[in-house]
């Protein structure tokens, strides 16, 4: 049996990576990410740049872990509230009202994630694997009549980020992020394929993750 100790993460240094990203998704969801420079960002890590090219290769690395970490955690909160949920409708219904709850609760995350989104709008990203799953899963059960699953997958994602950036920059109160996605989910599934008395009902069903965490 080896007696070797385990290795303990340098905790400088993790502290220092999480002031670089703390400061940087500030400042990219402030000005997006052209705009911000590594200066910036080391001034607002109180950091020497030196360190910011320790922990990331350029700006560029830095704002693709900062999308992946927020993205991965909405998309684990949509596991969660998908996760006794069958059908492909309701999953993406649900899976809009989360996105749109998470504008509501963490503005600045949010705003950053749409800012960076023209940097994951390739469908097969390991990012839109859920989403690849539920819309092929609806094609296939023909509950989606989309005669591709990249258009349709494409549709959905506009469709949230439209959602994300009304609820932000209209700093919309609870109730009425839960009207906007009762409405938007309707819409969604409509042109998706589902039929209408459906899709309202649906979506409205959905729209009350917004309040209550979970749809009944």
């Amino acid at each position: 049996m080896s007696d070797a100790i385990p290795l303990r993460p340098d905790r400088r240094r993790v502290r220092n990576r999480a002031a670089l990203l703390g400061a940087a998704e500030t400042l990219f969801a402030a000005r997006g990410v052209d705009a911000v420079s590594v200066d910036e960002i080391v001034g607002a890590a109180d950091l020497a740049k030196g360190t910011f090219y320790n922990h990331f290769a350029d700006k560029d690395a830095l704002a693709r872990e900062i999308q992946r970490g927020v993205r991965s955690d909405a998309e684990t909160r949509v596991d969660e509230i998908n996760a006794s949920v069958v059908d492909p409708a309701a999953r993406v219904a649900r899976a809009l009202a989360v996105f749109a709850k998470f504008a509501l609760e963490h503005p600045t995350r949010a705003r950053v994630m749409t800012r960076l989104s023209s940097r994951a709008t390739d469908v097969e990203s390991p990012l839109n694997r859920g989403l690849l799953a539920d819309v092929t899963a609806g094609i296939r059960a023909a509950r989606f009549t989309a005669s591709s699953r990249d258009t349709a997958a494409l549709f959905v994602m506009g469709t949230v980020q439209i959602s994300i950036a009304r609820v932000i920059d209209e700093s919309l109160p609870r109730a009425a992020v839960e009207k906007l996605v009762g409405e938007l989910a309707a819409f969604l599934l409509r042109g998706l394929g589902v039929e209408k008395a459906e899709a309202k009902s649906v979506g409205e069903s959905a729209a009350r993750v917004v309040r209550e965490g979970v749809a009944t």
